[in-house]
């Protein structure tokens, strides 16, 4: 199964030249096997974009249900044990970790509140948001863009639509940061546990005060879902709320910081975009490819035997799809290293593809539109505070995100 050479995909070296790595991957061996987080798990990294185009739309072959793959007697055996952290189902009953029927029953639950028509009539709202985070920042000369910004901004507005207190909002970071970081002690395990009872916790009494008090947000629906039985299980309304405010923040935080970041370093570019700022949309679709906020996505069971990118992949191997690196694969995109923000051919794949694509994309580019779009018009002679060498990326291998970035301009 090994291919005798080996990666490192982990360690602060690797997001120093994460680019770089995942080149002499598509290069060398695009189709990879090697151990995972733990050392000793293998799993297969798709790296290039045909590759990955395909195990995202095969939902036959690539599924996240071990229930799918294993017989029950072998699941009984432990099969399946091991290779994927056991997560509290309160949390783990998601339309991220479910296939087929359920995850289409789940996610038509609330895929009516992310269609581009509805979040569309959320922009004065963001814009709103936008514009009183910065007027607290503009005669400082200086943030931190996380903290100050990128932060803030998406976690008003998911907070907001689900109707959740934002004077919480830290608490969810905490609580966020606490669910995609992984533990790999048996200390950061017993944190961990604490802090996702802490987060349900939080969630049960919001769900009891729903109960009595509904309103119109999107809580109180999917509590009167819950409710009707059929619908809603117990795991599946805590498990839909908790990546609701995980995937409708955590994504948006790094794709604003990336953004800033790779619009601060390519001068051009940001020029380009401060002298007209109407082609913003198109702008966004390429900053989500060229430092993709999702970087990998999460580990899918090989349901059948398969052959990809020329390696047979059995039955019982689990794989996983490099969306940062087929976003950067010159077979599929001309001058891939290069960010143009006029790039007009860009079938990225920074939202996923097939039946997983992300649920909150249009909320996730409005947000990022409505962002870059009052930072350019209201501080002008932006520019970073920090050299490339003092960056810090945060240590989740499901994102490319920084842990901060300060930038400075003229008072």
């Amino acid at each position: 199964m090994s291919t005798g050479q080996h990666y490192d995909l982990y360690s602060h070296d690797f997001r120093a030249s994460t680019h770089e790595t995942y080149a002499r991957m598509r290069e060398e061996s695009p189709v990879h096997v090697q151990p995972g987080l733990d050392g000793e798990t293998p799993i297969w990294f798709v790296t290039r974009y045909d590759d990955v185009v395909a195990l995202l739309t095969d939902n036959e072959r690539f599924v996240l249900d071990p229930a799918l793959v294993f017989t029950s007697e072998e699941l009984a055996e432990g099969r399946a044990s091991g290779a994927l952290p056991d997560l509290d189902p309160r949390v783990n009953t998601s339309l991220l970790n479910l296939d087929g029927t359920d995850h289409r029953r789940l996610r038509k639950l609330v895929s009516k509140a992310f269609t581009p028509r509805m979040v569309e009539q959320l922009r004065p709202r963001i814009q709103e948001v936008a514009d009183a985070l910065i007027a607290r920042v503009a005669a400082n000369g200086r943030m931190e863009l996380v903290d100050d910004f990128a932060f803030p901004l998406p976690i008003t507005v998911i907070a907001e639509l689900l109707g959740i207190p934002v004077e919480d909002q830290d608490r969810f970071r905490t609580w966020s940061s606490n669910l995609v970081t992984p533990a790999l002690t048996p200390e950061l395990q017993e944190l961990a546990g604490r802090r996702t009872d802490e987060f349900l916790a939080y969630l049960d009494d919001l769900f009891a005060r729903r109960r009595v008090e509904p309103s119109a947000d999107l809580v109180s629906a999917l509590v009167r879902a819950e409710d009707e039985g059929d619908h809603l299980s117990a795991n599946e309304l805590s498990s839909m709320v908790v990546l609701l405010i995980v995937a409708g923040h955590e994504t948006t935080v790094s794709l604003i910081t990336n953004a800033v970041h790779a619009l601060l370093t390519h001068p051009d570019q940001l020029e380009a975009l401060r002298a007209d700022v109407t082609p913003m949309p198109l702008a966004v679709e390429e900053l989500l490819r060229f430092d993709s906020p999702v970087e990998r996505t999460i580990t899918r069971w090989v349901a059948s035997d398969v052959e990809l990118g020329g390696r047979t992949l059995a039955r019982g191997d689990l794989a996983i799809a490099v969306i940062g690196s087929a976003n950067r694969d010159r077979a599929q995109f001309a001058d891939a290293d290069m960010l143009e923000l006029d790039r007009a051919e860009n079938r990225h794949v920074g939202f996923g593809r097939g039946p997983h694509f992300c649920l909150g994309a249009p909320l996730a580019r409005l947000e990022t539109e409505v962002a870059l779009t009052t930072l350019l018009d209201r501080l002008p002679s932006l520019r970073l505070a920090i050299t490339e060498a003092d960056l810090y990326w945060r240590p989740i291998p499901l994102f490319r995100s920084l842990a901060s970035l300060p930038v400075e301009w003229d008072v």
